[in-house]
C-alpha cells in the first residue's frame, strides 16, 4: 500500500494504532500484558445500555469505577470493535507497516529524549492536556527529522505521534489505556490539529 498516494483511503484510526504497537512489538513485559488486555478488550461486544459493575459505593451514592471498566463502556465513540473484515484488517496492517518505516527515521536518542520528556509531562498534568503535550512532542519531532520530507505530513505526524506513544507507554505501561484514546480522538476526522 503506498500510503502517500492513498491518504485519504486511511484505514480507522483505532485498528492502524492498534496494528502498529502489535507490529512494532514492546521491550517492556508489563507494556505487552496492557497491550493484550486492550486487544482482548477491543474485541469484546459491548452493551452501552447499562454498566455493570462490581465497583465500591461511596459515601456520597455513587459507585466507583475503574477506568478500564469505563473505556469499555465507552469504546464504541473513539474505537472500532475488532475484529474487522479481512480486507480492513490488511489495510491497517499495511499502513501500520508504513507508518513504522516512517518512525525509523527518528534517532533512538531523539525519540528517547522525546519519550522522557512527554513521560514527565503526562505525570504532572491532567488527562484533558495529554493531547497538547503530546503534539508538542510531536511537532519538536518533526523538526528534528529531514529525511521525512519525502512522505506526507499527515502521514509522518501520525507516525511519529504512534512510536512517541509507544515508547512513552515502554517507561509507563500504566498509560496504554488513556494514551490510546487521546491518540485515536485526536486524529479523529472532524478534529483540527
Amino acid at each position: 500500500m503506498d500510503c502517500n498516494r492513498n491518504f485519504g483511503n486511511i484505514p480507522d484510526t483505532s485498528l492502524v494504532l492498534l496494528s502498529f504497537l502489535k507490529q512494532k512489538g514492546c521491550q517492556n513485559s508489563e507494556l505487552k500484558r496492557e497491550l493484550d488486555d486492550l486487544d482482548e478488550q477491543l474485541k469484546l461486544p459491548t452493551n452501552h445500555n447499562y454498566i455493570e459493575s462490581d465497583g465500591e459505593l461511596q459515601t456520597d451514592g455513587h459507585v466507583s469505577f475503574s477506568y478500564r471498566e469505563i473505556l469499555h463502556e465507552l469504546q464504541h465513540q473513539v474505537q472500532p470493535q475488532v475484529p474487522v473484515n479481512a480486507e480492513e484488517a490488511q489495510a491497517a496492517r499495511e499502513m501500520a507497516a508504513e507508518l513504522i518505516r516512517i518512525a525509523d527515521l527518528l534517532e533512538h536518542r531523539v525519540l528517547s529524549q522525546a519519550a522522557d520528556s512527554l513521560t514527565k509531562k503526562l505525570c504532572r498534568s491532567q488527562e484533558q492536556f495529554w493531547a497538547s503535550h503530546l503534539s508538542d512532542g510531536v511537532k519538536a519531532l518533526l523538526l528534528q527529522v529531514a529525511g521525512a520530507k519525502e512522505f506526507k505530513k499527515e502521514l509522518v505526524e501520525m507516525a511519529f505521534t504512534f512510536v512517541l506513544m509507544k515508547s512513552v507507554c515502554e517507561h509507563a505501561p500504566k498509560f496504554l489505556f488513556r494514551l490510546y484514546g487521546t491518540v485515536v480522538q485526536y486524529f479523529l476526522p472532524h478534529r483540527s490539529h
